[in-house]
């Protein structure tokens, strides 16, 4: 069965968790609400904002993320993340 999970997350300066892939891997939509472009960098368990991926601020970037891969993000400054997953169990 599929599951559906949504959340909303403070991203700051201290890289932090936001998501990890579901059984058989899950859809992510990732939207940044700020006022900053690149504010927020997502990547692996070592992400900053030096070698993160960039969000744009105001788009909803969709990424699959293989089972049991954590996915991190890290902030220029207190900047919030709206994080929609979906797929596996």
């Amino acid at each position: 069965m599929s599951t559906v999970r949504s959340a909303q997350y403070a991203i700051t300066v201290t890289r932090q968790r936001v998501a990890v892939g579901n059984s058989g891997g899950s859809k992510l939509y990732l939207h940044s609400h700020g006022g900053q472009n690149h504010a927020i960098f997502i990547g692996g368990a070592n992400v900053t904002t030096t070698n993160g991926f960039g969000l744009h601020d105001g788009l909803t970037n969709e990424f699959y993320l293989p089972e049991g891969a954590e996915l991190y993000a890290i902030g220029e400054s207190t900047e919030t993340l709206y994080v929609l997953q979906t797929g596996g169990s």
